[in-house]
């Protein structure tokens, strides 16, 4: 049996030294992706002249650690690309003892890739390896120091060989542009992390610590963030959603947020008689402000239509249909040509006769006269000033100026 085995296994190695010999290119890339080809032949075409061969050795799991060391010093960016990968996928298990030189050849291809003059590359080894718990330290933090965001970013984000103090450290010494909300967006980061990060004013990672519900921030630091939030809109919504935060911050920040979020910082169960109060002051408030901006967008569309020709009976009445009455108003005084206070005074007085006739000045249709005494004027129903023939005004002109003749 044994014989038999070693003459399979000779056999075997003949092919591969065949193909190894091959001057074909296909022969030798498929001998290169074979995960049982022996170490010596994968060293030795781990020299191959075709990147593409050079390449399926360094994807091989079989290739050996001496050629994976020099495959990492290679002169195709691809080929320390895919080493760098594959090295990711095989580290775990090259932690035992027995495998000590593998581990040493290992960390010395890491060490190459992590110092790369091309970015792909390092950006590749930093995301095969960002997980890792095994990788040396020294490379975790050197990749967390890449001057490239996109090196930096994933292992500062997930590496879980980086503690707290690390991260604090790393923040000090300066993170590279745009990677500094990759540590606000860690998992369970601590308070000194979150303090660290709030320090450097930097607006979106602040916005992902506030949005990273597993962050720990100390409550003093969410009352620093609400004095100064209040032209900060990306800053509001994250605000109101820490669980953190104290009834001082919760009242101050109840001054400038939208309604939306103030209705959210009501349905809190944490809040005191006093800050329940100041929300309850801060939507009447936001109520009677969003009031006022319907009421200048109603005002400056209807201008604009009315300049362009086109404030005619069915905008009117259709603004009717959706109770926008400030624009009806609006529309009313440039057509009829009055101030608002004075259509304001006829709808006031809820008389039929009143309100038709400023309808007609107006030159809209009996229709709109009956809907604006219906909906905007409030005429009660057996007061209301009906159409003659269904359509027509039931009055003179003149009678109907005279109705309104008195309201300058």
């Amino acid at each position: 049996m044994a014989d038999d085995k070693r003459n399979t296994d000779m056999i075997a190695y003949q092919k591969q030294i065949a193909a190894l010999k091959s001057t074909n290119q296909g022969t030798r890339l498929a001998l290169a992706r074979d995960a049982d080809a022996r170490p010596e032949v994968l060293y030795y075409l781990a020299e191959d002249q075709d990147k593409d061969v050079r390449s399926a050795v360094a994807s091989n799991p079989a290739t050996p650690g001496q050629a994976d060391l020099k495959l990492s010093e290679d002169v195709d960016p691809y080929v320390r690309t895919e080493l760098a990968r594959k090295i990711g996928r095989l580290l775990p298990g090259i932690g035992d003892a027995k495998q000590e030189r593998l581990r040493d050849l290992t960390e010395q291809a890491l060490d190459h890739l992590s110092a790369d003059r091309l970015v792909d590359v390092r950006a590749a080894l930093a995301d095969a390896i960002r997980d890792s718990e095994v990788v040396p330290k020294a490379i975790v933090m050197k990749l967390a120091q890449d001057v490239e965001e996109i090196v930096a970013a994933p292992i500062l984000e997930y590496s879980p060989l980086l503690n707290d103090a690390d991260l604090v450290e790393i923040i000090a010494a300066g993170v590279t542009i745009g990677a500094l909300p990759s540590i606000a967006r860690r998992r369970g980061i601590g308070p000194d992390v979150a303090d660290a990060v709030v320090a450097t004013t930097d607006l979106p990672a602040v916005a992902a610590l506030l949005h990273n519900r597993s962050a720990q921030v100390r409550s003093d630091t969410l009352d620093e963030l609400a004095e100064d939030a209040r032209d900060t809109d990306v800053l509001h919504e994250p605000l109101v959603m820490r669980p953190e935060l104290s009834q001082r911050a919760i009242r101050r920040i109840s001054t400038f947020v939208a309604r939306s979020l103030l209705d959210r910082l009501a349905e809190r169960g944490d809040l005191d008689n006093r800050t329940r109060q100041a929300l309850a002051e801060a939507v009447g408030e936001k109520l009677s402000e969003d009031k006022d901006a319907d009421q200048k967008l109603d005002s400056d569309f209807a201008e604009h239509l009315h300049g362009r020709g086109k404030l005619d009976d069915e905008v009117i009445q259709k603004a009717m249909e959706k109770n926008r009455r400030s624009f009806v108003i609006r529309a009313l005084a440039l057509k009829a040509g009055r101030k608002e206070e004075a259509v304001e005074r006829i709808m006031a007085m809820r008389n039929g006769k009143a309100t038709t006739a400023l309808v007609h000045q107006a030159g809209l249709s009996m229709r709109t006269a009956l809907l604006v005494q219906q909906r905007i004027a409030r005429v009660p129903p057996h007061e209301l000033l009906a159409a003659r023939n269904g359509v027509d005004y039931p009055m003179t002109p003149e009678e109907l100026e005279m109705q309104i003749a008195h309201i300058g």
